[in-house]
């Protein structure tokens, strides 16, 4: 059989050969294939066909077994041991043994990944005491060290290497419904199967949480790729039970090369957690590739950066809430006659950011629970210190985005602030969109429910864009509808949007809810809404946003 032969052999095996050293052999101990950084290691002459013991007589290290009895034995791949040749005994290799398979899906032989420890030792360095405890993995510290230096060889040289930053995808889940034990076994039982199927002085190691890294030494993209690719499909393979009950597992993999071009160790960081997201946006178990002229990926890169500026502003209180007056246009006899929108400002490099500069990088990577949190709890404080503003003639907006509704103690944590006291239930209306609506129907009508209980309000936002609007409508139990700004604001030009808004105010009505006109800029819009029996307005017209403390004077008024 010629090395030729074999066409499903992998060939980044063969590509890991600048540190390492290659040999293939038949099923019956045969060399038919030697890289050079393996003949150099040999004392005779390479000649293929040669039993691999006159070419290179390995002594196994713990003699329980000889070299040529792990070559034969079929108890599955990727076998290993520590080995010694004759002329260089102070000097120990470590050999993994990876079955080679034929096109016929037999086995026809071995191949034989050969790596001298003391070598990677002193490339490397000690790192044993960086171990994570969980995983015996190499922690952050020692693997952000190892980067560095590759960073540094590949400005120096001609060589490339490669950064795989790994995330398993869906892990709260896990977390959430099996517990953190489980958590923790996952990440153990994924940490077992990467290392096997990396090759020696590919280096793995535990990020943080359910992260993971992977440094690649002398490759290029094909093979980065490669890599990368077989350690998805192996943990789509792998197995996880935990109380009896079956997991389906799968990582996303971001992949980085490390060139010449390369700034340092914190750009490439940055460059493998965006191709991680990447991978993760096209449907998880995937692999991306970082390409600084993915215009995606740079949109992406962007909205990563708002979302360290977000943590770094939750973190430091570094938001600020401000009201938008909503105008009442009917006779408001026996209703709400002050109505307030809370909004929500952030603070950056002396700015004052609005929604929807911070917003979207927030709701792409999941941050609104915790910004809608903010909200309640600060303007919430905000209310029980100022009790005159607990009066039953005045309602406050307030919204929630969709992220936050699906999450089951929101809803727990919304009702205990609601409960807890000094701040009147009926004067707070929260704010949900349509698209939130239907999309989670019923989360949305049972969390509506609850706040009823209390007394609280709701509020449809942005209404009638969907195209199940009408139908919808009369099964939410809303309190507000408000009436969607793409109709309101040009209606007074727009013969078909003034009939929208006629329509969706007579059938909210019929339905016994109240209606709001957002983007309510020019007078003669606001008379047209007051002629229609439209409930309230919001917008410019009347007024711009102000800071919250506004609201004691406005009430004192």
């Amino acid at each position: 059989m010629n090395f030729s032969e074999i066409r499903e052999f992998d060939s980044s095996w063969i590509l890991k050969s600048l540190e390492q050293k290659l040999v293939c052999v038949d099923l019956c101990g045969r060399v038919i294939y030697a890289n050079a950084a393996a003949i150099s290691l040999s004392e005779y002459e390479y000649q293929q066909g040669n039993p691999l013991a006159d070419f290179l007589p390995f002594i196994v290290c713990d003699g329980e077994r000889a070299l040529a009895d792990l070559l034969r034995c079929s108890d599955g791949d990727l076998k290993d041991c520590r080995v010694v040749l004759p002329h260089t005994k102070d000097n120990q290799y470590k050999i993994v043994i990876k079955d080679i398979v034929d096109d016929a899906g037999e086995i026809a032989g071995r191949s034989l990944l050969i790596s001298d420890e003391q070598a990677l030792a002193v490339h490397y360095g000690d790192g044993e005491s960086h171990l994570d405890p969980l995983t015996e993995l190499m922690g952050r510290q020692e693997f952000e060290r190892r980067l560095a230096n590759l960073v540094n060889d590949a400005s120096t040289s001609s060589r490339t290497h490669a950064l795989l930053y790994i995330d398993i995808d869906q892990f709260k889940l896990i977390n959430d419904t099996s517990g953190h034990g489980a958590g923790d076994n996952l990440i153990k039982v994924i940490a077992d199967a990467l290392k096997t199927e990396l090759f020696i002085g590919d280096m793995l190691c535990r990020l943080g949480g359910d992260e993971f890294g992977v440094l690649l030494s002398n490759v290029d993209a094909f093979e980065a790729r490669s890599v990368a690719n077989r350690l998805v499909k192996a943990i789509k393979r792998m197995s996880f039970v935990w109380s009896g009950i079956s997991h389906k597992a799968s990582i996303s993999i971001g992949v980085v090369l490390v060139d010449e071009h390369t700034s340092d160790r914190e750009s490439v960081m940055s460059q493998a957690d965006v191709a991680m997201y990447s991978a993760k946006e096209n449907g998880r178990g995937r692999v991306h590739m970082y390409d600084k002229s993915d215009k995606k990926l740079s949109r992406l890169h962007d909205d990563m950066d708002w979302v360290h500026r977000i943590n770094k502003a939750l973190a430091a209180d570094d938001f600020s809430l401000v009201t938008e007056r909503i105008m009442p246009l009917v006779d408001q006899s026996n209703r709400t006659t002050i109505y307030n929108e809370i909004l929500v400002r952030m603070r950056y490099n002396g700015e004052m950011l609005r929604p929807g500069q911070f917003m979207p990088a927030a709701e792409r990577f999941g941050l609104m629970p915790q910004i809608d949190r903010w909200v309640i709890k600060h303007f919430f404080s905000y209310l029980q210190r100022n009790s005159d503003l607990n009066n039953r003639d005045v309602m406050y907006s307030i919204n929630i985005s969709g992220q936050s509704l699906c999450q089951e103690s929101f809803l727990e944590f919304v009702y205990r602030c609601l409960c807890r006291g000094n701040v009147n239930p009926e004067i707070i209306c929260f704010e949900i969109t349509e698209t939130v609506a239907i999309t989670n129907f019923s989360v949305v009508t049972r969390f509506i429910h609850r706040v009823h209980e209390l007394g609280g309000k709701f509020a449809l936002d942005d209404f009638g864009t969907g195209m199940s609007s009408f139908g919808y409508l009369q099964e939410l139990p809303v309190d507000f509808v408000k009436i969607d700004g793409l109709f309101v604001h040009d209606m007074d030009k727009n013969p078909v949007h003034e009939a929208m808004v006629r329509s969706i105010n007579d059938i909210s009505h019929v339905l016994g809810k109240r209606t709001i006109a957002e983007f309510v800029e020019r007078e003669s819009v606001f008379d047209q809404l007051q002629a229609l029996g439209v409930d309230y307005a919001q917008g410019y017209l009347h007024g711009r946003p102000t800071d919250l403390v506004d609201l004691c004077s406005e009430s004192a008024g």
